[in-house]
């Protein structure tokens, strides 16, 4: 699918096409578009849905077979962030028996970097076993792209799609039923809307609700009839996230979310979101001997932390909450006596505002939702009140 970040005009699956059924485009299409949405907005590309999918022969039938075994031991999706780690947490307190998979990308940088990294923070719980994947690209080592695409703005890759279907192999090869990730309700919301188009673009949609229903109906009807995909984390926002993992201190100089330098560039949108969560509700000092520094008061930081609270064009490109949880974070940071720049220009712009509903606002993010998830009944019984 990173090829469709070149826009085809065609896309030729003829060699395959025996070993593929109708709902497998259906599933590339719907995968394309969700994900894509911000690659099309970057590159202004107004007119360009997904490439004809062509094929010079019939395509094959679904044949689902079972997982063989009973094993009710939970897969775990762990990337070493404060999302992994509340997951592990929750399941390891309710006793549910569960294995982490650690996950790397050359991406990234060094496999043994990352999982090493991943590591520390498994070492927080008792996995019954530990797995790893490592995915090597070598596609951007190559000239061409620089060369014949100099104005584009770069590969997009449908990550956490693409390692559901990674983790199937360890699920028949261990006989695990259930892969577990820790996805929260932050991810469903929009970047913004493009109104070129009529559609919203959302960074996280691969990792949102409607993904994941999308990738669990269909490789239970068309791969393995007794696989179950769900997010352990959906039925609430990044701030109870945030407010759980102040609970285990000692993994706070543990976890990592940057993107592009591990384990913190301190200059990016997850690095100052990450690092706002942390100061509004976890131990300042064990955060300060981490940055550093106060990013409310990095000049760099400053246009970023702006779109964060919704005074720019849209919410920053990143896995980082809504406009409205970075907005009550900081005023928590403010009440708590934190000070800096951006919370300067907070106060300024957005606190000054007497229209905002406060107590809706910390009502919505601060609430367990009971719907739109897909945790097991038998599973969300043992750990909503841990939610």
């Amino acid at each position: 699918m990173k090829l469709c970040s070149l826009f085809p005009k065609y896309y030729d699956i003829s060699r395959i096409a025996a070993n593929l059924e109708k709902p497998v485009l259906e599933l590339f299409v719907k995968i394309y578009q969700g994900v894509f949405g911000q690659h099309w907005y970057e590159n202004n590309v107004t007119d360009y849905q997904q490439p004809e999918i062509i094929y010079g022969q019939d395509l094959g039938e679904a044949n689902p077979v079972s997982i063989l075994g009973d094993n009710h031991t939970i897969l775990t999706g762990c990337g070493g962030g404060k999302d992994s780690i509340v997951a592990m947490k929750m399941l390891e307190e309710a006793n549910i028996p569960f294995a982490s998979m650690q996950y790397s990308h050359s991406v990234y940088g060094k496999a043994d970097l990352q999982h090493n990294l991943i590591a520390e923070v498994v070492a927080e719980v008792n996995p019954i076993k530990s797995h790893k994947i490592s995915i090597f690209d070598d596609f951007l080592d190559f000239p061409f792209f620089q060369l014949y695409f100099p104005d584009n703005s770069g590969i997009t890759i449908p990550e956490t799609p693409v390692s559901v279907f990674e983790s199937l192999f360890l699920m028949l090869d261990k006989g695990y039923n259930y892969l577990c990730f820790a996805h929260e309700k932050s991810a469903n919301m929009r970047n913004l809307f493009w109104e070129k188009i009529g559609k919203e673009v959302n960074h996280q949609w691969g990792k949102g609700w409607e993904a994941e229903q999308l990738l669990d109906q269909f490789i239970r009807d068309n791969l393995l009839s007794n696989f179950k995909y769900f997010s352990i984390l959906q039925p609430i926002y990044d701030i109870r996230i945030f407010q759980n993992l102040s609970k285990y201190p000692e993994v706070i100089p543990k976890i990592h979310s940057c993107n592009i330098q591990k384990p913190w560039c301190k200059k990016c949108p997850k690095c100052a979101y990450v690092w706002l969560g942390l100061m509004t509700f976890c131990q300042r000092d064990i955060v300060d001997r981490i940055f550093q520094s106060n990013l409310f008061d990095d000049e760099d930081l400053l246009p970023i932390f702006k779109a964060m609270i919704g005074l720019s064009t849209h919410n920053p490109f990143e896995c980082i909450g809504e406009i409205d949880e970075s907005r009550l974070m900081m005023k928590k940071s403010l009440e708590q006596g934190l000070s800096g720049k951006a919370l300067n220009m907070f106060s300024e712009q957005v606190l000054s505002d007497t229209e905002i509903d406060w107590e809706q606002i910390d009502k919505k993010y601060n609430s367990v939702y009971e719907k739109e998830h897909a945790i097991p009944d038998w599973l969300f019984e043992k750990t909503n009140e841990k939610l």
